[in-house]
């Protein structure tokens, strides 16, 4: 009897112990798929690279069903989590913002040093289009393409810093370099790019710039609030 009672007694120990790690576990899922929702702003123009179907509408629909799963899971995040990742979103806001601010300032400034013909910034009138339909024309088709630019760049940088935020510079490359992957493998046969050596030069030198920013900016912010100040 006493033998059964210290092996119900271990058993129970154990379960106790584990439990802690196995909610550690859940809570880092959430976190990442968290993260995965603000990729919605490129996963709709995958699809509409590939497959034709208006961005807009695809657009909304992943939104829509990012905003439905999300809020089913943030239920069940303990608030304590909650707070902590909403200043995670915030905090990559403003380095993702910066990030792509930054990334368009260094292909810009690339591209008259070195006097390449290669000009991506025609892509604002391509992403306007794309939400607004081929026939839209005018200069608002073009801001327009720019802001879902800058959101894309934005939300980008929200998903990092929700997920990989606190490793720093580093981490931010490699996430840049994840992104100027799938841009030169996508982009030359969907614009159908002649001059390829300058879309990976000019891609590859905002997407380093983009890394840096990024990955510093989100790291500082997040130590900043998680170092205590010492009068």
């Amino acid at each position: 009897m006493r033998l059964l009672n210290t092996i119900q007694y271990n058993i129970v120990s154990n379960q106790a112990l584990d439990e802690p790690g196995r909610r550690e576990i859940s809570i880092k899922t959430k976190t990442f798929i968290f993260a995965a929702f603000f990729l919605s702003t490129g996963a709709s123009l995958l699809v509409y690279i590939f497959s034709g179907i208006s961005m807009l509408y695809t657009l909304i629909g992943v939104l829509i069903l990012a905003f439905i799963i999300g809020r089913m899971i943030w239920r069940r995040v303990p608030s304590e989590k909650q707070s902590e990742i909403k200043r995670l979103i915030g905090y990559g806001t403003i380095a993702g913002f910066l990030a792509t601010c930054l990334y368009d300032l260094s292909r810009f400034i690339l591209i008259k040093v070195t006097g390449f013909q290669f000009w991506p910034f025609d892509i604002f009138g391509i992403f306007g289009k794309a939400l607004a339909g081929e026939q839209a024309t005018g200069i608002w088709v073009s801001m327009l393409g720019a802001v879902f630019h800058i959101a894309n760049g934005t939300t980008f940088g929200i998903a990092y810093t929700v997920a990989f935020g606190r490793k720093g510079i580093w981490a931010g490359l490699v996430w840049a370099m994840i992104l100027e992957l799938a841009m030169v493998t996508v982009y030359p046969g969907w614009l159908d790019v002649k001059a390829l050596d300058e879309l990976v030069s000019v891609s590859m030198t905002g997407h380093i710039v983009y890394g840096v920013v990024l990955g510093y900016t989100a790291r500082k912010l997040i130590l900043r609030k998680e170092t205590p100040v010492h009068a």
